[in-house]
């Protein structure tokens, strides 16, 4: 008898792997989760990124035991963890607050979860040196072994939290906020040292962040959560060419997705929409997708990169009148910031280009890669070809 190849997947990571479901958690009478559910196998980082009060570090705490879920399921190598105390759920987690124990050096500090009668491993001395000094090093803070927390600034302790989540064999990581007190230069060097390693280990990761950039940098997916809920998991080019909502494309892409606000009109056929006065030839998809869901307003979303500026006023029929709000140069491009119909859109232009505040422009949307969003709900209603 065959056996069905996505059951026996579904077996070796209930064993192996996290399995998260229909998780939900309340504090007094705001439900701060909403029957969250994800997996993440082993040897996989799940970025989790959202809006500051979206739930990720209580989402972290009920995993870890830290916090009490209201309703709900975690699997971790098999095991159900809400029935277990934190001590029993063999989790590293590194805390946003950083949780260090002051009267220890950064040595000792990274060292305790190693001398923990709890430590599955029981590693000797010079084991415990190696790794511990190994850390320091990849993080930058070897010079800082002997010094207490006192004594330390906070990108510090911060580095000093972060080796001593990393020194241990868990069955699970949680990494909230790891490198988020850094400088840039440090940042980057960490997201790649980090990501090499995990991926080298077959232990899950959870990785807990506002900054999109930085989850998309580190994460094989990304769980996009805001209010509470899920409302989007995939890679980075899925959550920039194609946000599930505009909430999504708010926090996703650097700079992120412009989003502009239309009404439309038909005329002899064709779809049009108003910007100042001026009508803008539209795709004759958009205007049946939206008669589809009838409606005659809604929201287009397309991406700054995708974004073409004229440095004239001489509209085609699809061509949006904007004037130049800012400039910003950025060496290899520049980004310039717009008004169309009192609404801000950003372009990335060529960076030889020449631009002056409050230049008149006319602008170009993208024929790929435009996206359509419901004007009541938000949500993705269609997308044109992913733009190259």
């Amino acid at each position: 008898m065959s056996t069905d190849p996505l059951t026996v997947e579904a077996a070796a990571l209930a064993q192996a792997g996290l399995r998260i479901s229909g998780l939900s958690k309340s504090f007094q009478r705001t439900q701060v989760l909403k029957h969250v559910g994800l997996d993440v196998q082993p040897g996989e980082i799940v970025a989790v990124a959202g809006p500051s009060g979206a739930g990720k570090t209580t989402l972290g705490r009920l995993v870890s035991g830290l916090e009490t879920a209201d309703a709900g399921s975690v699997q971790l190598a098999g095991r159900e963890l809400l029935a277990q105390p934190p001590q029993r759920r063999h989790v590293a987690h590194m805390f946003e607050s950083f949780a260090l124990y002051p009267n220890m050096t950064a040595f000792d500090n990274i060292a305790s979860p190693l001398r923990s009668p709890a430590c599955r491993e029981k590693p000797d001395a010079p084991r415990i040196r190696q790794r511990v000094m190994d850390l320091m090093e990849l993080t930058e803070i070897a010079h800082l072994a002997e010094r207490r927390p006192s004594d330390m600034s906070g990108g510090q302790k911060q580095r000093v939290a972060l080796c001593r989540t990393l020194v241990q064999q868990p069955d699970l990581f949680i990494l909230d906020e790891p490198i988020g007190h850094l400088d840039a230069k440090l940042r980057h060097k960490l997201r790649g040292e980090i990501r090499r390693r995990q991926k080298a280990l077959a232990q899950p990761t959870l990785w807990f962040t506002p900054d999109v950039v930085e989850a998309m940098a580190v994460a094989d997916r990304v769980v996009m959560l805001v209010d509470g809920g899920i409302r989007q998991v995939g890679n980075a080019a899925a959550l920039t060419q194609s946000p599930a909502d505009t909430d999504v494309a708010r926090l996703t892409g650097d700079p992120s997705m412009n989003l502009l606000s239309i009404q439309l009109h038909q005329q002899q056929g064709q779809w049009w929409a108003r910007f100042d006065g001026s009508d803008t030839l539209l795709p004759q998809w958009v205007g049946e997708r939206m008669a589809a869901e009838g409606v005659l307003a809604a929201t287009l979303g397309f991406l700054p990169a995708h974004t073409e500026v004229q440095a004239d006023v001489l509209l085609g029929p699809d061509g949006l009148p904007a004037t130049v709000y800012a400039v910003e140069p950025f060496g290899k491009y520049t980004l310039l910031t717009l008004t169309v119909a009192g609404q801000r859109i950003r372009a990335k232009v060529p960076a030889a280009s020449e631009w002056s505040i409050d230049q008149r422009v006319s602008v170009g949307m993208p024929a790929q890669g435009l996206c359509l969003f419901h004007p009541n709900s938000g949500r993705l209603l269609a997308v044109s070809s992913p733009a190259p």
